[in-house]
């Protein structure tokens, strides 16, 4: 089976999304597991590499050429050039939220077109990409409507848990309103749909979070559970989900990472993204459910605080790669079988 072509966006090149892309395609598994394509700007990256005797050669590519012969370096497709006045590490600027967008793009239109079948991307500041005029709040909602689909969700996975959300960059007041029976229901179908096409599993054990504590305590603490959990719950059940739920988020989570359930349904951002990080600060992936191609991404943010000081762990790139690899190399082996 030939390697899967991985299309790998820079992020914010004034963020450790340079640093932490160039320390990933170092490592050999990544050369073993797929080819990559690094969209982003030449200049940066090379500033970046100036000094590192580990990191990757950097090999020039523009669309419409053959790919480069051989495995020995990192293709780029330079999408921008920013210069250094321009982009400062630790310095958010509406130049780099420009050229974060145009990295992003090209991604989507790469996957779109077949020319890479997957993505993984590294992050970015959802302020400066609005700061260049691009209202979205994250990768997720802008990738979906370069996609043209409705409805994606976030999974978070590490190898002992996976949680996806229901609501995600929203403020804590805002979830209850936002919380409806057709979004939870949705969210139950995506997880399913995900767990089945990407991690092979026949029948997959979905455990949905309560809102509130003790599961609303018959309604003594909340009665979104009554009116609205239960009832998406119990919608999906009847079209053939493995749901269950809803159950108290306190005890839950560690019924999930002992391996009782396959992915946990969550209310809202932190809901989820705690335990996951408690488990899986180092090495936590993003996977995007509901576009056509597969999308990982980095756990974490642009982390402007060590920015250009060459302190930044790869280990979540590296792992948003691989896994992006061993997705799509499973999805074909199971349409040949």
């Amino acid at each position: 089976m030939a390697k899967p072509v991985v299309a790998v966006t820079m992020g914010d090149p004034a963020g450790v999304g340079p640093e932490v892309v160039l320390k990933a395609l170092a490592h050999p598994a990544v050369r073993q597991a797929c080819r990559t394509l690094v969209l982003g700007d030449w200049g940066i990256l090379t500033r970046t590499l100036k000094g590192r005797r580990s990191e990757p050669k950097l090999v020039p590519w523009e669309r419409g050429r053959p790919w480069p012969r051989g495995d020995d370096g990192a293709v780029v497709h330079s999408l921008s050039s920013l210069s250094p006045a321009q982009c400062q590490p630790g310095r958010p600027s509406r130049a780099c939220g420009e050229a974060a967008y145009r990295y992003i793009k090209e991604a989507a239109k790469l996957a779109l077109s077949g020319s890479v079948d997957a993505i993984a991307t590294a992050p970015i500041n959802k302020k400066v990409l609005q700061l260049a005029g691009y209202q979205y709040s994250g990768h997720t909602e802008l990738l979906a409507e370069l996609a043209r689909v409705r409805e994606c969700r976030m999974m978070l996975l590490g190898s002992k848990l996976k949680v996806v959300l229901v609501t995600a960059h929203l403020p804590l007041m805002r979830v209850c309103g936002e919380l409806t029976r057709r979004k939870i229901r949705v969210t139950l179908e995506l997880a399913d749909q995900a767990l089945r096409q990407y991690f092979g599993r026949s029948r997959p054990r979905l455990a949905v979070a309560a809102l509130n504590p003790h599961a609303g305590e018959e309604e003594i603490f909340g009665h979104e559970e009554k009116k609205i959990i239960l009832p998406a719950v119990q919608e999906a059940q009847r079209r053939g989900i493995r749901a269950l739920g809803p159950f108290p988020a306190d005890s839950l989570f560690y019924q999930a990472a002992r391996g009782d359930y396959d992915a946990v349904i969550c209310m809202y951002h932190d809901q989820g993204l705690i335990p996951l990080k408690l488990l899986h600060f180092i090495g936590g992936v993003a996977l995007t459910l509901g576009l056509p191609f597969v999308r990982t991404s980095v756990d974490h943010g642009t982390a402007y605080d060590i920015a250009g000081k060459d302190k930044a762990d790869e280990t979540s790139m590296r792992e948003a790669i691989l896994l992006a690899a061993r997705l799509v190399r499973g999805m074909k082996r199971r349409r040949r079988s």
